[in-house]
């Protein structure tokens, strides 16, 4: 674990996401517990003085630190496991302001909504309205009146403007949604996002479980954030694609236009156009790459596009798009990369034998048939 970062988290200096990767760390093993208490209880011995600081941690002060608690050996203290608890008590208050929508509450209002076939927009926290069509757009306007394919669906009124509200998007299905700061959002197969009918005067805040592409209007005097299970993204105005699959464990965002900001494991970083940021919440691990943003964006067009993508990946992909189950019969073939493009208008059995004639130059369904596909 990263001693700056403990020291941020001690000084409640540190993101949210930051504070979730020091409590998972605490929380392993109990000598992690051990080292914990003893960097609190050296940082409040030492007294370290903030006033002139000019950083958020101070190396000096990190090195004070652990000097310390390698000249001394801190016993833990029998009240050192309530201390931990009560660090994992309070986060929540500590990195959520009363003025901001914290994760729990977002993940409180999708846990409440029952997952169906057709695209579901729930609104006022409790009025359910079910659509039919395989791709639906959703507009909001400033007043919060609701607009379903140009129709208006819910009028406006103030009683609907401190209420969260959630499109969920099934597997098999896509969904357009315009804010009513006038951003527009592309939901993928399999995707939800949890926001206000209109954004508070400080700030434009939306929580994302699944895969979205943003079109963020710009406002230099309101930030845009994207909240997630495992990162923030924040951007004044952009275009940009975030995925939060917590099947495979996997956070990716990456930059088409403009900048957006976010929290590695070095600290915030911004991502120029072209930028890719992967992060794996069970290892910790993540990565920073330059990319072709067009192979993860293709999606809104009806289209997805790979570049040497392992062929597990793209068949999990499928899956989502289609709402189908793909099982590769010759499991040696899974991490065969591949490239090219797939048209997902055609039947999920068109798009298999393209996507195995990608694999297998010449290969021919009629002779061999690699893979099978049940219905979800």
């Amino acid at each position: 674990m990263n001693n700056d970062l403990v020291i941020r988290f001690i000084e409640r200096e540190c993101t949210i996401e930051e504070a979730r990767e020091v409590l998972r760390w605490i929380e392993a093993t109990e000598e992690n517990k051990a080292v914990f208490c003893q960097m609190q209880a050296v940082h409040a011995s030492i007294g370290i003085d903030h006033s002139d600081r000019t950083e958020k941690v101070n190396p000096e002060d990190v090195r004070k630190i652990m000097k310390e608690i390698s000249r001394k050996r801190y016993r833990l203290l029998p009240y050192a496991a309530a201390v931990v608890c009560a660090a994992v008590a309070v986060l929540l208050f500590i990195f959520s302001p009363l003025n901001e929508r914290n994760l729990r509450e977002y993940e409180k209002v999708l846990a409440g909504i029952e997952e169906k076939k057709e695209i579901t927009l729930t609104v006022n926290n409790d009025k359910e309205i079910e659509l039919s069509d395989t791709s639906i757009v959703v507009t909001y306007d400033k007043k919060g009146q609701i607009l379903i394919n140009d129709t208006v669906a819910v009028p406006g009124g103030r009683e609907n403007l401190d209420h969260l509200n959630t499109i969920r998007v099934p597997y098999g299905k896509r969904s357009t949604l315009i804010l009513a700061d006038g951003s527009k959002v592309y939901l993928n197969s399999g995707s939800s996002l949890v926001y206000p009918a209109v954004f508070a005067k400080d700030k434009r805040e939306v929580y994302l479980d699944g895969e979205a592409y943003f079109e963020v209007s710009k406002e230099a005097r309101r930030k845009f954030v994207v909240q997630t299970a495992y990162k923030a993204v924040e951007v004044l105005g952009t275009k940009f694609n975030v995925s939060v699959d917590k099947r495979q464990s996997l956070f990716e965002a990456v930059l088409v236009t403009g900048k957006i900001g976010l929290e590695s494991n070095t600290g915030k970083i911004e991502l120029i156009p072209n930028q890719y940021y992967g992060y794996d919440p069970d290892s910790g691990q993540d990565e920073l790459k330059t990319v072709d943003a067009r192979d993860y964006i293709s999606w809104i067009e009806g289209r997805l596009r790979f570049n040497r993508e392992p062929l597990d990946k793209v068949i999990h992909r499928l899956e989502k798009s289609y709402n189908i189950k793909i099982e590769i019969l010759d499991s040696k073939y899974l991490k065969y990369q591949i490239s090219g493009n797939l048209d997902l208008k055609s039947t999920p059995e068109e798009t298999m034998n393209v996507l195995m004639r990608i694999l297998i130059p010449g290969y021919n369904s009629q002779k061999q048939k690699l893979y099978q596909i049940k219905e979800k």
